[in-house]
């Protein structure tokens, strides 16, 4: 992870600990996590992954901001776009189900990608650490989905 290009391991760490997902972690934690992150930018308009595409993992946006595109008509209803600290693809941690959405930079985005691989280690390595981001993340799905069953307007969720 080169969030910071040549910077040190406390400013990586302090960035991290700013992200929801990691919140509830402790700082050698965080560090643990941080080395099995994957750092992509994007450029205005470049896509981070399609409709329909393989899913291998979650994108976190760490600057920037995203927008969903979906041919979901549920899809359709919600505020599609997500910024800084907010999680994109989180069903594709647990499947390889095709993408129900396509995500595409709406200005020069950084984020970082957690891959099934990497999590699925992580959950072998320290399952408490890996037991904190899950439930993370299932805290997020499931707010999502309540506020999507809902109706509720301005509900980002992929």
């Amino acid at each position: 992870m080169r969030i910071f290009g040549d910077d040190t391991n406390t400013q990586k760490t302090e960035m991290l600990e700013k992200v929801p997902v990691f919140r509830e972690l402790s700082r050698k934690e965080i560090v643990e996590v941080g080395e099995l992150l994957h750092e992509r930018r994007y450029e205005k308009d470049e896509i981070i992954f399609e409709q329909g595409d393989a899913g291998h993992g979650i994108f976190i946006i760490i600057s920037g901001k995203v927008r969903m595109k979906s041919t979901c008509k549920l899809l359709e209803t919600v505020v599609p776009e997500f910024g800084p600290g907010e999680i994109v693809g989180e069903l594709s941690l647990f499947d390889e189900a095709p993408r129900n959405a396509t995500v595409v930079a709406i200005e020069p985005t950084v984020a970082v990608a957690l891959f099934q691989a990497e999590f699925s280690s992580l959950l072998s390595k320290n399952k408490d650490i890996g037991v904190k981001v899950l439930m993370a993340i299932f805290r997020t799905m499931s707010r999502r989905l309540r506020r999507l069953l809902l109706e509720e307007p301005g509900v980002p969720s992929i």
